[in-house]
Protein backbone atom coordinates (compact mmCIF):
# COMPACT_ATOMS: atom_id res chain seq x y z
CA UNK A 1 0.00 0.00 0.00
CA UNK A 2 1.30 3.35 -0.71
CA UNK A 3 1.92 5.89 1.61
CA UNK A 4 -0.87 8.06 -0.24
CA UNK A 5 -3.29 5.18 0.34
CA UNK A 6 -1.99 5.05 3.91
CA UNK A 7 -2.60 8.52 4.65
CA UNK A 8 -6.35 8.20 2.96
CA UNK A 9 -7.40 5.50 5.05
CA UNK A 10 -6.03 6.87 8.35
CA UNK A 11 -8.35 10.12 7.18
CA UNK A 12 -10.99 7.97 6.30
CA UNK A 13 -11.00 6.14 10.04
CA UNK A 14 -10.51 9.34 12.11
CA UNK A 15 -13.47 10.69 9.44
CA UNK A 16 -15.52 7.38 11.65
CA UNK A 17 -14.12 7.73 15.13
CA UNK A 18 -15.67 11.71 15.27
CA UNK A 19 -18.62 10.82 13.72
CA UNK A 20 -21.37 10.63 16.32
CA UNK A 21 -22.27 7.53 17.32
CA UNK A 22 -25.72 7.25 16.25
CA UNK A 23 -24.53 7.68 12.83
CA UNK A 24 -22.21 4.61 12.75
CA UNK A 25 -24.95 1.79 12.82
CA UNK A 26 -27.02 3.40 9.43
CA UNK A 27 -23.34 3.67 7.80
CA UNK A 28 -22.34 0.83 7.98
CA UNK A 29 -25.57 -0.85 6.99
CA UNK A 30 -25.48 2.02 3.98
CA UNK A 31 -22.17 0.46 3.18
CA UNK A 32 -22.94 -3.35 3.39
CA UNK A 33 -26.26 -3.39 1.50
CA UNK A 34 -24.92 -0.98 -1.22
CA UNK A 35 -21.81 -3.38 -1.86
CA UNK A 36 -23.64 -6.18 -1.49
CA UNK A 37 -26.39 -4.54 -4.22
CA UNK A 38 -23.63 -3.59 -6.69
CA UNK A 39 -21.12 -6.71 -6.09
CA UNK A 40 -24.52 -9.10 -6.65
CA UNK A 41 -25.01 -6.54 -10.00
CA UNK A 42 -21.59 -6.75 -10.96
CA UNK A 43 -21.51 -10.40 -10.59
CA UNK A 44 -25.12 -10.57 -12.45
CA UNK A 45 -23.66 -8.80 -15.63
CA UNK A 46 -19.66 -10.92 -15.06
CA UNK A 47 -22.25 -13.92 -15.63
CA UNK A 48 -23.08 -12.89 -19.53
CA UNK A 49 -19.53 -12.77 -19.51
CA UNK A 50 -17.99 -15.78 -18.31
CA UNK A 51 -19.54 -19.66 -19.22
CA UNK A 52 -21.76 -18.79 -22.95
CA UNK A 53 -19.06 -16.21 -23.84
CA UNK A 54 -16.25 -18.33 -22.92
CA UNK A 55 -18.20 -21.29 -25.28
CA UNK A 56 -18.35 -18.83 -28.36
CA UNK A 57 -14.93 -18.02 -28.24
CA UNK A 58 -13.59 -21.98 -28.01
CA UNK A 59 -16.26 -22.47 -30.58
CA UNK A 60 -15.42 -20.61 -33.19
CA UNK A 61 -11.84 -20.96 -32.21
CA UNK A 62 -12.21 -24.37 -33.48
CA UNK A 63 -14.29 -23.36 -36.92
CA UNK A 64 -11.34 -21.48 -37.63
CA UNK A 65 -8.94 -24.51 -37.59
CA UNK A 66 -11.24 -26.52 -38.93
CA UNK A 67 -11.31 -23.98 -41.86
CA UNK A 68 -7.42 -23.63 -41.67
CA UNK A 69 -7.22 -27.54 -41.93
CA UNK A 70 -8.55 -27.53 -45.55
CA UNK A 71 -5.52 -25.29 -46.91
CA UNK A 72 -2.78 -27.88 -46.29
CA UNK A 73 -4.74 -30.42 -47.86
CA UNK A 74 -4.95 -28.40 -51.29
CA UNK A 75 -1.76 -27.34 -51.04
CA UNK A 76 -0.72 -30.71 -50.93
CA UNK A 77 -3.09 -31.89 -53.92
CA UNK A 78 -1.45 -28.77 -55.82
CA UNK A 79 2.18 -28.99 -54.80
CA UNK A 80 3.15 -32.41 -53.43
CA UNK A 81 4.94 -31.07 -50.76
CA UNK A 82 5.71 -33.06 -47.22
CA UNK A 83 5.20 -29.63 -45.54
CA UNK A 84 1.76 -29.59 -46.40
CA UNK A 85 1.17 -33.01 -45.08
CA UNK A 86 2.64 -32.22 -41.78
CA UNK A 87 1.21 -28.98 -41.45
CA UNK A 88 -2.98 -30.54 -41.94
CA UNK A 89 -1.64 -33.46 -39.41
CA UNK A 90 -0.60 -30.86 -36.89
CA UNK A 91 -4.02 -28.63 -37.17
CA UNK A 92 -5.41 -31.80 -36.98
CA UNK A 93 -4.41 -32.15 -33.35
CA UNK A 94 -4.95 -29.13 -32.51
CA UNK A 95 -8.30 -29.33 -33.67
CA UNK A 96 -8.62 -32.67 -31.99
CA UNK A 97 -6.97 -31.15 -28.31
CA UNK A 98 -9.29 -28.40 -28.86
CA UNK A 99 -12.32 -30.38 -28.74
CA UNK A 100 -11.77 -32.51 -25.83
CA UNK A 101 -10.69 -29.34 -23.67
CA UNK A 102 -14.08 -28.18 -24.48
CA UNK A 103 -15.39 -31.56 -23.15
CA UNK A 104 -13.10 -31.49 -20.09
CA UNK A 105 -13.59 -27.66 -19.24
CA UNK A 106 -17.17 -26.63 -20.05
CA UNK A 107 -20.43 -27.68 -18.42
CA UNK A 108 -22.18 -28.38 -21.48
CA UNK A 109 -26.22 -29.18 -21.27
CA UNK A 110 -27.57 -32.37 -23.08
CA UNK A 111 -28.10 -30.12 -26.82
CA UNK A 112 -25.04 -28.77 -26.70
CA UNK A 113 -22.97 -32.18 -25.94
CA UNK A 114 -24.78 -33.79 -28.85
CA UNK A 115 -23.98 -30.31 -31.21
CA UNK A 116 -20.45 -30.49 -30.26
CA UNK A 117 -19.94 -34.05 -30.49
CA UNK A 118 -21.61 -34.08 -33.94
CA UNK A 119 -18.84 -31.78 -34.98
CA UNK A 120 -16.63 -33.71 -33.49
CA UNK A 121 -17.41 -36.78 -35.32
CA UNK A 122 -17.93 -35.20 -38.84
CA UNK A 123 -14.19 -33.69 -38.58
CA UNK A 124 -12.81 -37.18 -37.49
CA UNK A 125 -14.61 -38.72 -40.79
CA UNK A 126 -13.29 -35.91 -42.79
CA UNK A 127 -9.82 -36.14 -41.25
CA UNK A 128 -9.49 -40.06 -42.18
CA UNK A 129 -10.76 -38.57 -45.61
CA UNK A 130 -7.95 -35.93 -45.66
CA UNK A 131 -5.12 -38.54 -44.45
CA UNK A 132 -6.05 -40.88 -46.92
CA UNK A 133 -5.46 -38.20 -49.50
CA UNK A 134 -2.26 -36.91 -48.10
CA UNK A 135 -1.14 -40.51 -48.30
CA UNK A 136 -1.18 -40.40 -52.48
CA UNK A 137 2.32 -39.62 -53.63
CA UNK A 138 1.05 -38.71 -57.51
CA UNK A 139 -2.31 -37.71 -57.45
CA UNK A 140 -4.28 -38.87 -60.54
CA UNK A 141 -6.96 -36.61 -62.49
CA UNK A 142 -9.67 -38.70 -61.90
CA UNK A 143 -13.80 -38.50 -60.55
CA UNK A 144 -12.36 -40.87 -58.11
CA UNK A 145 -10.65 -37.92 -56.49
CA UNK A 146 -12.84 -35.55 -57.08
CA UNK A 147 -15.19 -36.95 -54.95
CA UNK A 148 -13.14 -37.79 -52.21
CA UNK A 149 -12.06 -34.28 -52.45
CA UNK A 150 -15.57 -33.38 -52.06
CA UNK A 151 -16.74 -35.90 -49.80
CA UNK A 152 -13.85 -34.33 -47.24
CA UNK A 153 -15.40 -31.07 -47.91
CA UNK A 154 -18.93 -32.01 -47.41
CA UNK A 155 -18.54 -33.50 -43.71
CA UNK A 156 -15.96 -30.04 -42.91
CA UNK A 157 -19.17 -28.16 -43.64
CA UNK A 158 -21.37 -30.29 -41.58
CA UNK A 159 -19.33 -29.61 -38.59
CA UNK A 160 -18.99 -26.10 -39.03
CA UNK A 161 -22.08 -26.52 -39.46
CA UNK A 162 -22.84 -28.26 -35.76
CA UNK A 163 -20.00 -25.89 -34.07
CA UNK A 164 -22.55 -23.00 -35.76
CA UNK A 165 -25.35 -23.90 -34.04
CA UNK A 166 -23.55 -24.02 -30.72
CA UNK A 167 -22.93 -20.39 -31.52
CA UNK A 168 -26.36 -19.65 -32.02
CA UNK A 169 -27.14 -21.54 -28.21
CA UNK A 170 -24.46 -19.18 -26.91
CA UNK A 171 -25.58 -16.30 -28.06
CA UNK A 172 -29.38 -16.90 -27.05
CA UNK A 173 -27.79 -17.54 -23.46
CA UNK A 174 -25.93 -14.14 -23.50
CA UNK A 175 -29.42 -12.17 -24.39
CA UNK A 176 -31.86 -13.72 -21.89
CA UNK A 177 -28.85 -13.16 -18.64
CA UNK A 178 -28.29 -9.93 -19.86
CA UNK A 179 -31.77 -9.53 -19.48
CA UNK A 180 -31.83 -11.27 -15.87
CA UNK A 181 -28.71 -9.05 -14.90
CA UNK A 182 -30.76 -5.87 -15.90
CA UNK A 183 -33.45 -6.82 -14.12
CA UNK A 184 -31.52 -7.84 -10.81
CA UNK A 185 -29.82 -4.44 -11.69
CA UNK A 186 -32.71 -2.30 -11.30
CA UNK A 187 -34.26 -3.68 -7.90
CA UNK A 188 -30.43 -3.40 -6.81
CA UNK A 189 -30.83 0.47 -7.93
CA UNK A 190 -34.02 0.59 -5.57
CA UNK A 191 -32.17 -0.80 -3.01
CA UNK A 192 -29.75 1.34 -2.80
CA UNK A 193 -31.52 4.41 -3.50
CA UNK A 194 -33.74 3.98 -0.48
CA UNK A 195 -30.55 3.11 1.99
CA UNK A 196 -28.84 6.22 0.17
CA UNK A 197 -31.76 8.38 1.35
CA UNK A 198 -32.05 7.20 4.79
CA UNK A 199 -28.11 7.14 5.53
CA UNK A 200 -27.35 10.75 4.23
CA UNK A 201 -30.09 12.63 6.05
CA UNK A 202 -28.09 10.94 9.23
CA UNK A 203 -24.57 11.25 8.06
CA UNK A 204 -24.64 15.08 6.42
CA UNK A 205 -25.04 16.28 9.98
CA UNK A 206 -21.94 14.89 11.12
CA UNK A 207 -19.77 14.00 7.88
CA UNK A 208 -20.19 15.79 4.83
CA UNK A 209 -16.74 14.75 3.86
CA UNK A 210 -17.33 11.18 4.59
CA UNK A 211 -20.09 11.75 1.60
CA UNK A 212 -16.92 12.71 -0.76
CA UNK A 213 -14.93 10.13 0.32
CA UNK A 214 -17.46 6.95 0.69
CA UNK A 215 -20.35 7.69 -0.85
CA UNK A 216 -19.62 9.49 -4.29
CA UNK A 217 -17.61 7.15 -5.29
CA UNK A 218 -20.17 4.53 -4.68
CA UNK A 219 -22.80 6.26 -6.47
CA UNK A 220 -20.61 6.46 -9.58
CA UNK A 221 -20.03 3.22 -9.64
CA UNK A 222 -24.15 2.53 -9.21
CA UNK A 223 -24.17 5.02 -12.61
CA UNK A 224 -21.43 3.05 -14.05
CA UNK A 225 -22.94 0.07 -13.93
CA UNK A 226 -26.90 1.53 -14.62
CA UNK A 227 -25.34 3.21 -18.08
CA UNK A 228 -23.48 -0.09 -18.77
CA UNK A 229 -26.80 -2.22 -18.27
CA UNK A 230 -28.61 0.24 -20.68
CA UNK A 231 -26.17 -1.09 -23.54
CA UNK A 232 -23.54 2.24 -22.71
CA UNK A 233 -20.92 -0.49 -23.31
CA UNK A 234 -17.34 2.19 -22.92
CA UNK A 235 -19.23 3.00 -19.27
CA UNK A 236 -16.11 2.42 -16.88
CA UNK A 237 -15.83 2.85 -13.31
CA UNK A 238 -12.84 5.28 -12.17
CA UNK A 239 -12.77 4.37 -8.39
CA UNK A 240 -9.31 2.81 -8.63
CA UNK A 241 -8.36 2.93 -5.00
CA UNK A 242 -6.65 -0.12 -3.38
CA UNK A 243 -9.43 -0.42 -0.57
CA UNK A 244 -12.73 -2.91 -1.42
CA UNK A 245 -14.61 -0.59 -3.79
CA UNK A 246 -11.42 0.29 -5.44
CA UNK A 247 -11.44 -3.98 -6.70
CA UNK A 248 -14.73 -4.06 -7.04
CA UNK A 249 -14.24 -1.36 -9.94
CA UNK A 250 -11.28 -2.94 -11.33
CA UNK A 251 -13.30 -6.36 -11.76
CA UNK A 252 -15.91 -4.49 -13.31
CA UNK A 253 -13.66 -2.57 -15.66
CA UNK A 254 -12.42 -6.27 -16.47
CA UNK A 255 -15.81 -7.55 -17.21
CA UNK A 256 -16.67 -4.65 -19.20
CA UNK A 257 -13.52 -4.61 -21.64
CA UNK A 258 -14.36 -8.24 -22.38
CA UNK A 259 -17.92 -8.01 -22.91
CA UNK A 260 -17.56 -4.64 -25.47
CA UNK A 261 -15.00 -7.03 -27.40
CA UNK A 262 -17.17 -9.55 -27.50
CA UNK A 263 -20.06 -6.96 -28.02
CA UNK A 264 -18.39 -5.89 -31.20
CA UNK A 265 -17.38 -8.75 -32.74
CA UNK A 266 -21.11 -9.84 -32.91
CA UNK A 267 -22.34 -6.44 -33.85
CA UNK A 268 -19.92 -6.92 -37.10
CA UNK A 269 -21.54 -10.43 -37.23
CA UNK A 270 -24.73 -9.26 -37.69
CA UNK A 271 -24.13 -6.95 -40.40
CA UNK A 272 -21.64 -8.64 -42.78
CA UNK A 273 -21.48 -11.84 -44.59
CA UNK A 274 -19.43 -14.73 -42.60
CA UNK A 275 -17.70 -16.16 -46.09
CA UNK A 276 -17.00 -13.13 -48.21
CA UNK A 277 -16.74 -10.48 -45.61
CA UNK A 278 -18.79 -7.96 -47.44
CA UNK A 279 -22.22 -6.60 -46.12
CA UNK A 280 -25.10 -8.65 -45.90
CA UNK A 281 -28.92 -8.40 -47.47
CA UNK A 282 -30.38 -6.30 -45.02
CA UNK A 283 -28.00 -3.88 -44.51
CA UNK A 284 -27.40 -3.10 -47.88
CA UNK A 285 -30.64 -2.37 -48.57
CA UNK A 286 -30.72 0.21 -45.48
CA UNK A 287 -28.06 1.27 -47.33
CA UNK A 288 -29.28 1.78 -50.49
CA UNK A 289 -32.38 4.11 -48.80
CA UNK A 290 -29.67 6.28 -47.18
CA UNK A 291 -28.03 7.13 -50.76
CA UNK A 292 -31.72 7.81 -51.97
CA UNK A 293 -32.32 10.12 -49.30
CA UNK A 294 -29.00 11.82 -49.91
CA UNK A 295 -29.18 12.13 -53.83
CA UNK A 296 -32.50 13.87 -53.63
CA UNK A 297 -31.09 15.90 -50.77
CA UNK A 298 -28.43 17.32 -53.22
CA UNK A 299 -30.09 16.52 -56.45
CA UNK A 300 -27.31 14.18 -57.36
CA UNK A 301 -26.85 10.82 -59.19
CA UNK A 302 -25.91 6.97 -58.14
CA UNK A 303 -26.00 3.67 -59.82
CA UNK A 304 -26.66 0.19 -58.61
CA UNK A 305 -25.25 -2.85 -60.19
CA UNK A 306 -26.73 -6.24 -59.38
CA UNK A 307 -24.08 -9.19 -60.45
CA UNK A 308 -24.57 -12.84 -60.78
CA UNK A 309 -21.97 -15.57 -61.22
CA UNK A 310 -22.66 -17.36 -64.78
CA UNK A 311 -23.31 -21.47 -64.59
CA UNK A 312 -22.04 -21.11 -60.77
CA UNK A 313 -24.08 -24.49 -59.68
CA UNK A 314 -22.00 -26.15 -62.21
CA UNK A 315 -19.16 -25.59 -60.09
CA UNK A 316 -20.77 -26.90 -56.47
CA UNK A 317 -22.28 -29.96 -58.96
CA UNK A 318 -18.78 -30.99 -60.00
CA UNK A 319 -16.21 -29.53 -57.72
CA UNK A 320 -17.86 -29.37 -54.48
CA UNK A 321 -18.98 -26.94 -51.64
CA UNK A 322 -15.48 -25.40 -51.06
CA UNK A 323 -14.57 -24.70 -54.13
CA UNK A 324 -17.63 -22.80 -54.57
CA UNK A 325 -17.49 -21.23 -51.58
CA UNK A 326 -13.71 -20.53 -52.76
CA UNK A 327 -15.03 -18.70 -55.89
CA UNK A 328 -17.33 -16.64 -53.92
CA UNK A 329 -14.73 -15.28 -51.94
CA UNK A 330 -12.33 -14.63 -54.67
CA UNK A 331 -15.27 -12.89 -57.09
CA UNK A 332 -15.64 -10.42 -54.01
CA UNK A 333 -12.51 -9.84 -53.88
CA UNK A 334 -11.82 -8.90 -56.92
CA UNK A 335 -15.27 -6.85 -56.56
CA UNK A 336 -13.44 -4.85 -53.79
CA UNK A 337 -10.73 -4.03 -55.41
CA UNK A 338 -12.09 -3.07 -58.63
CA UNK A 339 -14.56 -0.08 -56.89
CA UNK A 340 -13.52 2.88 -55.05
CA UNK A 341 -13.38 3.41 -51.39
CA UNK A 342 -16.51 5.39 -51.44
CA UNK A 343 -18.74 2.43 -53.10
CA UNK A 344 -20.05 -0.18 -51.22
CA UNK A 345 -20.60 -3.76 -51.96
CA UNK A 346 -22.43 -6.74 -50.78
CA UNK A 347 -23.60 -10.27 -50.72
CA UNK A 348 -26.97 -10.23 -52.00
CA UNK A 349 -28.14 -13.82 -51.91
CA UNK A 350 -26.44 -17.32 -53.50
CA UNK A 351 -24.29 -16.49 -55.85
CA UNK A 352 -25.65 -12.63 -56.33
CA UNK A 353 -23.62 -9.73 -55.36
CA UNK A 354 -25.08 -6.29 -55.44
CA UNK A 355 -22.58 -2.50 -55.57
CA UNK A 356 -24.01 1.41 -54.54
CA UNK A 357 -21.69 3.83 -56.97
CA UNK A 358 -21.99 6.76 -55.43
CA UNK A 359 -22.46 10.12 -57.64
CA UNK A 360 -21.95 7.46 -60.50
CA UNK A 361 -24.26 8.16 -63.66
CA UNK A 362 -25.01 5.44 -66.58
CA UNK A 363 -21.70 5.46 -68.31
CA UNK A 364 -19.75 5.69 -65.11
CA UNK A 365 -21.36 2.44 -63.96
CA UNK A 366 -21.42 0.88 -67.30
CA UNK A 367 -17.19 1.62 -67.15
CA UNK A 368 -17.09 -0.28 -63.35
CA UNK A 369 -18.99 -3.19 -65.18
CA UNK A 370 -16.70 -3.34 -67.45
CA UNK A 371 -13.81 -3.01 -65.08
CA UNK A 372 -15.41 -5.62 -62.69
CA UNK A 373 -16.12 -8.24 -65.28
CA UNK A 374 -12.50 -8.04 -66.96
CA UNK A 375 -10.62 -8.17 -63.38
CA UNK A 376 -12.60 -11.25 -62.67
CA UNK A 377 -12.35 -13.18 -66.41
CA UNK A 378 -8.61 -12.17 -66.41
CA UNK A 379 -8.08 -13.83 -63.18
CA UNK A 380 -8.79 -17.38 -63.49
CA UNK A 381 -9.18 -18.85 -59.99
CA UNK A 382 -6.24 -21.57 -58.67
CA UNK A 383 -8.07 -24.65 -57.44
CA UNK A 384 -5.57 -26.67 -56.46
CA UNK A 385 -3.43 -29.85 -58.47
CA UNK A 386 -2.55 -27.30 -61.40
CA UNK A 387 -5.99 -26.40 -62.17
CA UNK A 388 -7.66 -23.30 -62.62
CA UNK A 389 -11.05 -22.32 -63.00
CA UNK A 390 -12.30 -19.62 -65.70
CA UNK A 391 -15.26 -17.32 -63.62
CA UNK A 392 -17.64 -14.68 -65.89
CA UNK A 393 -20.65 -12.54 -64.23
CA UNK A 394 -23.43 -11.11 -65.60
CA UNK A 395 -23.97 -7.21 -64.33
CA UNK A 396 -27.62 -5.63 -64.73
CA UNK A 397 -27.37 -1.77 -64.14
CA UNK A 398 -29.79 0.95 -62.73
CA UNK A 399 -29.56 4.67 -62.35
CA UNK A 400 -31.03 7.00 -60.14
CA UNK A 401 -33.37 9.15 -61.38
CA UNK A 402 -32.66 8.07 -64.83
CA UNK A 403 -34.24 4.35 -64.54
CA UNK A 404 -36.44 4.86 -61.29
CA UNK A 405 -36.61 7.00 -58.20
CA UNK A 406 -37.38 5.22 -55.41
CA UNK A 407 -35.59 1.72 -53.78
CA UNK A 408 -38.31 -0.81 -55.18
CA UNK A 409 -38.55 0.09 -58.46
CA UNK A 410 -34.41 0.96 -58.62
CA UNK A 411 -33.76 -2.99 -58.43
CA UNK A 412 -36.80 -3.98 -60.48
CA UNK A 413 -35.05 -2.51 -63.01
CA UNK A 414 -31.52 -3.60 -62.17
CA UNK A 415 -32.59 -6.83 -61.99
CA UNK A 416 -34.46 -6.84 -65.30
CA UNK A 417 -31.09 -5.48 -66.60
CA UNK A 418 -29.20 -8.58 -65.07
CA UNK A 419 -31.93 -10.79 -66.60
CA UNK A 420 -31.26 -9.38 -69.96
CA UNK A 421 -28.10 -9.63 -69.61
CA UNK A 422 -27.65 -13.30 -68.83
CA UNK A 423 -29.64 -14.18 -72.18
CA UNK A 424 -27.90 -11.32 -74.21
CA UNK A 425 -24.36 -12.98 -73.80
CA UNK A 426 -22.98 -16.24 -74.31
CA UNK A 427 -23.44 -19.15 -71.39
CA UNK A 428 -19.58 -19.82 -70.20
CA UNK A 429 -19.34 -22.98 -68.59
CA UNK A 430 -16.91 -23.65 -66.07
CA UNK A 431 -13.91 -25.39 -66.55
CA UNK A 432 -10.69 -26.29 -64.90
CA UNK A 433 -7.57 -25.92 -67.24
CA UNK A 434 -4.23 -26.65 -66.29
CA UNK A 435 -2.22 -23.74 -65.05
CA UNK A 436 0.28 -22.11 -66.46
CA UNK A 437 3.40 -21.46 -65.27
Amino acid sequence: MTIESQKACRSLRSRFIAGIGIMLLPMAILMASAFYSIQNTADSIEHIVTDPVEELIFTKHIENLILKSEIPLYQFLYRGETGDRETFIRVGADIDVSFENVFSSKQLDETEQKLLRAAQTEWQTARRIGESLLSVDNIPESDDLIARTDKFGRHLGRSISFLEEMSLIALSEIRDQRLAAQEIEWQSMGVIAIIFIVGLIIAIIAAISLTHSVIDPIRQLEHTIQRFGKGDLSSRAHHMGNDELGHLASAFNAMAERFQKVQKELDYLSIHDGLTGLYDHGKFHDLVVLELQRTKRYKRAFSLLLIDISNFRSVNETYGNLVGDSVLASVAAKISSSIRPTDVAARHGGDEFAIILSETDQQGAYETAERIATTIADNPLNIGDGKTLDMRVNIGIATYPLHADNETALFAFADQSLHEAKHASIAVKYSAVEGQN
